[in-house]
């Protein structure tokens, strides 16, 4: 398979990876606001194709928000920019009981397989420095692969966040009241069984990551998918 060019990555794909923990006292707000106004506000904007939300079984941060978008420069756009700028007064009172927030505007820099898996597994990852190419040759050409031999993975993805693109200053970010972390790279494991994955994962994970591929792998954790939606104009 030939690599992707420093081109096709500019022109991949784009993904928003949101995960945070609410304050108790809040989630069943939070889950309300999610479903009855915050994901159909989203893919309202031009460039935003389907929404995915996920819950964790094992451990914090304890909800998941996957946004796939045409390409990354929609979420730079002045549409979704505007948004920011202009929180409903629904998302001005939950947004403050957000914790533990990671927001990563992403390239779907490389994937395989096909469909939508219902649970995940999220590993956080990043190249050593100057070796972008060999990790991502790796992924390509023995950990993607070796992990698609596992009968229970639907498909695998490479998310690269982009600091600057994730970076830009919100209203919203503002309700936060904390600094939001930020993804390096995200490996997107999509598959049906979680403990047949994690198995299969952490074989991989101690066969061969680290200075020999170029890519070091830190934290992973396991979410099962609650609800999937696509935008309208995508799915008319």
């Amino acid at each position: 398979m030939p690599t992707k060019t420093d081109e096709d990555r500019r022109g991949a794909p784009g993904v928003l990876l949101v995960l945070n923990d609410v304050v108790k006292d809040m989630e069943d707000e939070f889950n309300r606001w999610y479903q009855e106004q915050h994901l159909g506000d989203r893919l309202g904007i031009d460039g935003f194709q389907r929404a995915r939300r996920y819950r964790s079984v094992d451990g914090q941060p304890n909800y998941m928000a996957v946004f796939d978008c045409r390409s990354i420069d929609v979420l730079g756009s002045s549409a979704y920019r505007g948004r920011l700028a202009s929180p409903t007064d629904w998302t001005k009172k939950v947004m403050p009981g957000f914790r533990n927030m990671q927001r990563s505007a992403c390239r779907e820099t490389w994937s395989t397989g096909d469909g939508t898996g219902g649970s995940a597994i999220v590993v956080q990852c990043k190249p050593v420095q100057g070796r972008e190419a060999d990790a991502r040759r790796f992924i390509e050409e023995k950990f993607g692969p070796n992990l698609m031999l596992s009968n229970c993975t639907v498909r695998l993805s490479l998310w690269e966040a982009d600091a600057a693109v994730t970076a830009v200053p919100s209203h919203e970010a503002l309700l936060r009241g904390v600094q939001d972390s930020v993804a390096d790279w995200v490996l997107f494991v999509e598959c049906y069984d979680l403990g047949q994955m994690a198995l299969a994962l952490h074989t991989q994970i101690l066969t061969g990551e680290g200075a020999r591929t170029g890519l070091l792998i830190g934290s992973w954790m396991r979410y099962q998918l609650i609800c999937e939606r696509l935008a309208q104009r995508a799915a008319a």
